[in-house]
């Protein structure tokens, strides 16, 4: 799908948290010494120093390890009231809402009602040639052949659509544009929010209720997620954390149409708090169990986190290591907020960490999908680990600093360059013919090129032709505002070029016509 005042901390018993680490097996187990609370004030720490680096405004952490809930935390602000995080507060979880859809397939699977190898023709209700030759374990896998990029343009079209008619027609729309294949091919796995969005709508066909009712019903509940919602209204009436980008290094508020996509819904646009996504992780861990309740059989519980060819993905989870150890992660980003969820199968530790900032600049490139909530979830477990936590690349500060200084650069060279040709341009004509320009190919090609950015944005900004420009216009405003104007600062320099180059020319014609 954007800095700190007092922390607010939720932490278990330390008699608890004690004899759990004293317990651990020495095979796989954390190489934890000290006390919990040691361990934790370590953590604590280490998250300051990373808000800080990284200015985010608010974050919250969830550590759970077997059953129980090690550690619970809120850091730093909800919104520009101060209003501090806590574990309940909701965050956008993004692309980790992705397992939640997995899950509520699974448990449709498991019942009877969904067949995981049947084409999805079954349960689409229109006809489309391609759904006889992709099965639902592919949509889940994402080895369908549907692409990233081709997603946006849907993606934008249903941000007003209202939620119980968008993920329908979304659904629909992303079918009519994948599903034209007539025959039986094979796919390598390709991320693409059109297969989790399918999938809710299968939900939504063979439940019988929306894909929210059953999701509220079939996971929320039994989890005891009582701080987790399916739309922007209900998370934003109990307490969701207020969405920040970045503009030019500073953190500002967020409150435009594109904080909610109501028919990407089960693809990314879920909310949840640090103790809810503790909750799902510990049944995760446990053979799809939490307390006295099940949501999936350890069997369901062990395709979902499976992987059919290593590197690809599972359901909803990718496989990883961290300093070494394999782990089950999967990072989330909507506008205005990101999360990192990462599972140590071998300590049956989970971490969920969330923050409520997000742009494109907290992606690492080429790595879109580490981000910094990764990079601090990474820490937290090396931390629990004994283990070095590592780099994590540059701070947003010094990022910003190379972005702001390479802008002030270009833009200083643009004014000057400007300057000088309203100087040539507009100045008094001088008949010592200094000023001539003869027509050549080398002066149209500089006019051209200082049209040719201009031309570039409006084709990007009204056409669908590069649909990831529109995406950059909504996660990184800065830079592509700065990008605009400057071009057209670049037209205009342009435009003086053509005025002074028929100005030479008419004087030099009238120059011959006195002689």
């Amino acid at each position: 799908m954007m800095k700190r005042t007092f922390p607010i901390a939720i932490i278990l018993c330390s008699l608890f948290i004690f004899p759990l680490f004293s317990s651990a097996q020495s095979d796989g187990s954390m190489q934890v010494e000290r006390s919990g609370t040691s361990v934790f004030s370590e953590v604590d720490a280490y998250i300051a120093r990373e808000m800080k680096r990284q200015r985010l405004p608010g974050l919250a952490l969830g550590i759970v390890q077997g059953d129980r809930i090690l550690y619970l935390k809120g850091y730093g602000r909800a919104d520009s009231s101060g209003r501090p995080v806590t574990p309940e507060t909701p965050f956008g979880i993004g692309s980790i809402g992705k397992s939640i859809t997995a899950m509520a397939v699974l448990q449709l699977a498991e019942t009877g009602k969904i067949d995981l190898d049947a084409p999805i023709q079954r349960y689409i209700p229109i006809k489309y040639n391609g759904a006889e030759f992709i099965s639902v374990r592919q949509l889940l896998n994402q080895t369908s052949g549907f692409s990233q990029i081709s997603t946006f343009s849907n993606t934008l079209s249903s941000i007003g659509d209202q939620y119980q008619d968008a993920l329908e027609k979304n659904a629909l729309s992303y079918a009519e544009k994948f599903l034209k294949r007539t025959k039986q091919t094979e796919h390598p796995y390709s991320y693409s929010n059109a297969n989790y969005v399918l999938l809710g709508y299968i939900v939504q066909q063979v439940s019988g209720q929306s894909y929210g009712d059953y999701v509220k019903e079939h996971i929320f509940s039994p989890l005891s997620m009582h701080d987790s919602y399916v739309t922007l209204d209900e998370a934003a009436e109990h307490g969701l954390a207020t969405p920040y980008r970045r503009i030019f290094g500073y953190n500002v508020a967020y409150d435009g149409p594109y904080i909610y996509i109501p028919g990407d819904v089960p693809a990314g646009y879920l909310y949840s708090s640090a103790k809810d996504m503790s909750h799902f992780l510990i049944a995760q861990m446990n053979g799809g169990r939490f307390e006295d309740d099940s949501v999936l059989s350890s069997e369901g519980i062990r395709l979902m986190q499976t992987e059919p060819v290593p590197g690809t993905y599972a359901m909803g989870w990718m496989t990883g290591h961290i300093n070494g150890l394999p782990v089950l992660g999967q990072p989330g980003g909507s506008i205005g907020f990101q999360a990192q969820t990462y599972i140590v199968p071998e300590q049956q530790l989970g971490v969920i960490v969330f923050a409520n900032v997000l742009d494109a600049i907290d992606a690492e490139w080429p790595q879109t999908h580490v981000i910094t909530t990764t990079h601090i979830a990474s820490g937290v477990i090396n931390i629990l680990n004994e283990q070095p936590i590592g780099g994590s690349g540059l701070s947003i500060s010094q990022k910003y600093w190379l972005i702001n200084g390479l802008i002030l650069m270009l833009s200083a060279w643009l004014l000057y360059t400007t300057a000088r040709t309203a100087k040539r341009c507009l100045g008094p004509w001088r008949p010592d013919n200094s000023g001539h320009i003869e027509i050549s190919i080398k002066v149209i090609s500089r006019i051209v090129l200082n049209f040719a950015g201009l031309f570039i944005i409006l084709l990007l900004s009204m056409t669908q032709v590069v649909p990831v420009w529109h995406i950059a216009t909504i996660f990184q405003p800065d830079v592509i505002n700065w990008l605009e104007v400057m071009t057209v600062l670049m037209a205009l320099k342009g435009s003086m070029e053509i005025i002074r180059l028929v100005r030479s020319n008419w004087h030099e014609k009238t120059e011959k016509m006195k002689l």
